[in-house]
Parts: structure tokens; C-alpha cells; sequence
């Protein structure tokens, strides 16, 4: 089953859009909230360890899908990776909640919006969930064909995702140098430094 093995790959692509922590936050100046370096820790930190959850996970199912010994097996394995998938997800969003709107002018309206961003996420895994307990596995062509547009699917939405967070805006920069200046954001944006 060498083509199902490259599903992990594609699904945690969904992770690293998702992870998108880089857009930065909303405009300016302080107002209430958590500051924004600690916000950046905090939301940052979050979003590694789901990313790092995601893929191990891949990984395992990588592994697993290719010394599964029927394709009923190989299905059971992606359904279980993809409900630790969503209950990891649900995880990081409760994480990115607890810590609160960034001390920024819109704070309010960036956490919802990085909530909602998150949201979407664990809505794509939930889809992914139906579709993948609906797989056909008498035939095994049409078993890779669902597999192959499960993972378009999640790849697509993860895209999807990730654009939204590039939409979000830090007009005051105050956000976007707290998460430039955060090494657990590094790894989510790909940069290093200060913007």
C-alpha cells in the first residue's frame, strides 16, 4: 500500500497551515489583556505541541498503514489517527482560550478570529473523521482513490486555514515582534529574528 503511506504527509500539512502563528495579531496599541510577549508564548507554545502531536501521529500511521495486513485494518488505523487528531486539536484550541485576548487595540477581535481560525481546523478533521469511517474496502483501487481525495481534502482546507491567518493584522507591529521575538513561534512561521 505504498500510496497510503504518503496520507500522513499530506495530512499534516493541515497542522502547519493551521499552525500559521506568524499573521501577527490585530492593531496596536495596549489596552487589556495578556501582554503580547506572553500571549505569543502561550499561543505559540500551544500550537507546537499540537504540530508535534499531529506529526507523530503521522509518523505512527505511516508506519502502521503500511504493515496493516487488510485494508479494513489500514482504515481502522486512519480513523483512530484522525479522532487523536481532532481530540489534539481540541487540546490546543482550549490552550489558545486560556490564554486569553492579546493586550493590543482589537485584542478581542484577534483571539476570536485566531479561535475561529482553530476552529475550522478541528471542523476539517471532524470531517475527515465521516468521510474516512465511510471508505469502501472490498475494492482495493477504490480504497486508495477515497484516501487520495481525503487527503486533497484535508490539504485543501489546511490551505484554507492558514490563509485566514495570514488576513489577521498587527497595524502597530506590537504583536508581530512579540511573536518574531518568541522562539517557540520560529519554528510555525519558518522565520527567525525580528520582522
Amino acid at each position: 500500500m505504498p500510496r497510503i503511506a504518503a496520507l500522513p504527509v499530506l495530512l499534516a500539512a493541515l497542522a502547519f497551515a493551521a499552525a500559521g502563528c506568524g499573521g501577527g495579531g490585530d492593531s496596536g496599541s495596549s489596552s487589556s489583556g495578556t501582554s503580547p510577549k506572553e500571549w505569543a508564548a502561550s499561543v505559540c507554545g500551544a500550537l507546537q505541541t499540537w504540530t508535534n502531536d499531529i506529526k507523530s501521529g503521522a509518523q505512527s500511521l505511516s508506519s502502521d498503514l503500511q504493515s496493516s495486513s487488510s485494508l479494513e485494518a489500514a482504515k481502522g488505523k486512519l480513523v483512530t489517527f484522525l479522532d487523536g487528531a481532532k481530540a489534539s486539536t481540541d487540546t490546543m484550541i482550549d490552550d489558545v482560550k486560556a490564554a486569553g485576548p492579546p493586550a493590543v487595540d482589537d485584542g478581542e477581535t484577534l483571539q476570536e478570529s485566531v479561535e475561529q481560525g482553530l476552529e475550522d481546523a478541528r471542523d476539517s478533521f471532524d470531517r475527515a473523521i465521516t468521510k474516512a469511517k465511510e471508505l469502501k474496502t472490498s475494492n482495493p483501487q477504490a480504497f486508495l482513490t477515497g484516501v487520495t481525495s481525503l487527503a486533497r481534502q484535508i490539504q485543501t482546507e489546511g490551505q484554507a486555514t492558514g490563509e485566514r491567518f495570514n488576513e489577521i493584522k498587527d497595524k502597530s507591529g506590537e504583536l508581530d515582534d512579540a511573536i518574531a521575538d518568541e522562539p517557540a513561534c520560529d519554528s510555525l512561521t519558518g522565520a527567525t529574528g525580528s520582522r
